[in-house]
């Protein structure tokens, strides 16, 4: 008799250890969580979509990279305040504050702009020591 007892216990314990075990997985699956999607796009070629820019949440390893048609988009990001970091070689990076809502999908929509390189350096001729100076700026 004693043994039934201990086993249904058993039973009992085990339905209660799942239970617990499921609620908290089910917590953390279900965690509010909203969407970023935009469209980047290159000014300096007249708004044409920029192919392959980088977007990524400042801090965080979520990013995406844009498509053919300058589309890109960021799931199941949790709720909260980012930044978003848009770069792309030979162009500003960008960042721009973005909001994250539950069950929402936060729109972006913006362009990069090339980078202005000076070149400012002096180049030295080991040979007659002489100093060029280099000045040129490439837009």
């Amino acid at each position: 008799m004693k043994l039934f007892h201990l086993r249904k216990i058993f039973l009992s314990m085990n339905k209660l250890v799942f239970l617990v075990i499921f609620l908290i997985v089910s917590n953390i699956f279900a965690q509010d969580k909203g969407s970023i999607s935009g469209k980047i796009l290159d000014l300096e070629m007249n708004n044409e979509p920029m192919l392959y820019a980088n977007v990524q949440l400042k801090g965080h390893s979520q990013k995406a990279e844009t498509n053919f048609h300058g589309n890109f988009e960021l799931k199941d990001v949790l709720v909260g305040d980012y930044t978003l970091v848009i770069s792309y070689t030979g162009y500003d990076k960008l960042e721009l504050p973005v909001q994250i809502e539950k069950d929402k999908i936060s729109k972006v929509h913006c362009g990069l702009s090339q980078k202005t390189i000076l070149l400012n350096d002096y180049a030295v001729n080991k040979m007659n020591r002489k100093e060029f100076a280099l000045t040129s700026g490439l837009k």
